[in-house]
């Protein structure tokens, strides 16, 4: 009976800080509860942080990360976690790709193996310069969709989902969804007993299965400056959309030319851009204003309250109202402080 689950969790320079030590916090917790349980007959975590060289590295945020081995170091091991990055400029993010080739080759070799090979947010960058999805199904951090699609056309992205199995390759969405990525690794090796304990245990919402609700096109920077223009003046005329030839001749482009842009730059037109920017404030106005649904559709240039009710839930994966009720803001939604239903301190 196996009695240990191996994982190696790969340190790179400016990745997330919090993707590591949250995910070794997991795993931890998960031993814990194990313990606590009593079952001796469940296997146990052990993990090491590795890097390329063995030495440590520096995360995004500046910390120095210390590593237990360097790549030569890890021999055969039942889970490889690749952390995000803390980058979404599209340059730097390219940069870091092709100054991490030992890695990307390392993880070629390891497609042989038994290794379940895991990443979240762009992590899954790395997976894909490795060949490992070659048609097949993934997803990564909605900042960085757009390069995802433009760079690799022959991976299936389902950019909306927050996790996405494809044989033995798990991808994760963005940021925190490292730890929607190890619950499913506690699942699958442990059980759904002990990965249910392990987000009550972490205070962690189990129960999310999708980024879409999250995303935010309206804080993407992209290389191509006409595209840049173009999505500063979608965004100023929400109420009343500029159509392609418009915003191409205030451009100086043709339809054509725009649309192309548009495609090699975000993996979308123009239009799926424009819709995506439409919802974004959509969102915005059900958290922060308690604005109608007709005056919310409105106000982002919709005066058909059903086709829009239609195409938030298509987009999100839930109802205006539900939306609302999830990410109203608190000060919106909090009760009034009454000094007399205070509890008193003798």
């Amino acid at each position: 009976m196996k009695t240990t689950v191996s994982v190696a969790i790969v340190a790179i320079d400016e990745c997330m800080a919090s993707a590591i030590a949250g995910s070794v916090d997991m795993l931890y917790a998960a031993n814990r509860i194990i313990d606590a349980m009593g079952k001796k007959e469940l296997p146990r975590f052990e993990w090491k942080v590795v890097s390329v060289s063995g030495r440590p590295v520096k995360t995004g945020n500046g910390m120095l990360q210390a590593v237990d081995c360097s790549l030569k170091g890890v021999r055969q091991v039942d889970v490889i976690y690749i952390p995000g990055m803390s980058v979404i400029d599209e340059t730097r993010l390219v940069n870091i790709l092709e100054n991490n080739r030992p890695l990307i080759n390392w993880l070629a070799r390891r497609a042989a193996g038994k290794s379940l090979i895991t990443s979240s947010c762009t992590g899954s960058f790395f997976v894909a310069e490795a060949g490992l999805l070659q048609d097949k199904q993934a997803t990564t951090g909605w900042p960085v969709e757009g390069l995802f699609a433009a760079r690799y056309p022959d991976i299936h992205l389902n950019s909306g989902e927050l996790l996405v199995a494809a044989d033995s390759i798990l991808s994760a969405g963005a940021s925190t969804s490292y730890q929607d990525l190890m619950l499913e690794v506690i699942r699958r090796y442990i059980n759904s007993r002990v990965a249910h304990l392990t987000a009550r245990y972490l205070l962690l919402d189990s129960s999310r299965h999708s980024q879409a609700a999250f995303r935010v096109s309206s804080v993407r920077k992209y290389e191509d400056p006409v595209v840049t223009k173009a999505h500063e003046l979608m965004q100023k005329n929400l109420g009343d959309p500029l159509q392609v030839p418009e915003l191409a001749a205030r451009l100086n482009v043709s339809d054509r030319t725009l649309i192309r842009r548009f495609k090699s730059a975000t993996g979308q037109g123009p239009n799926a851009c424009l819709q995506n920017l439409r919802i974004d404030k959509a969102k915005w106005l059900l958290e922060s204003t308690g604005k109608s649904h007709e005056s919310v559709a409105s106000s982002v240039g919709y005066t058909d309250i059903s086709s829009f009710r239609r195409l938030f839930k298509r987009s999100i994966g839930m109802t205006m109202g539900d939306y609302r009720k999830r990410f109203r803001s608190r000060r919106q939604t909090r009760r009034p402080f009454r000094p007399e239903s205070s509890p008193r301190i003798s």
